[in-house]
């Protein structure tokens, strides 16, 4: 596979998280989880960076699109279906 699907999760009972992780699976999109804890303070500086250099909120799962090959990125934060379905349809390469 061409791209690298990263999630970031936090622990629990995230709804948002649990919807972002069951639409991959249902789109066959492969994904790594990285789960973090309230404790990983640098984790969780890093996303709120992310995130305010896109002006939106830092809501969990963070998702990160990395292709392989150009080393493009695309991400986004929140449970976002339309994103999923977009990066289902996506060819390989």
């Amino acid at each position: 596979m061409s791209k690298l699907v990263t999630l970031y999760t936090k622990p629990g009972s995230c709804g948002q998280c649990t919807n972002t992780k069951r639409a991959l699976k249902t789109a066959g999109i492969p994904y790594q989880e990285i789960v973090v804890n309230e404790s990983d303070k640098q984790s969780i500086d890093e996303l709120k960076l992310i995130a305010s250099k896109k002006n939106v909120t830092a809501t969990m799962p963070y998702v990160l699109v990395m292709n392989m090959e150009t080393k493009e990125s695309h991400d986004w934060f929140g449970f976002q279906p339309d994103e999923i379905k977009k990066l289902a349809k996506e060819p390989e390469a």
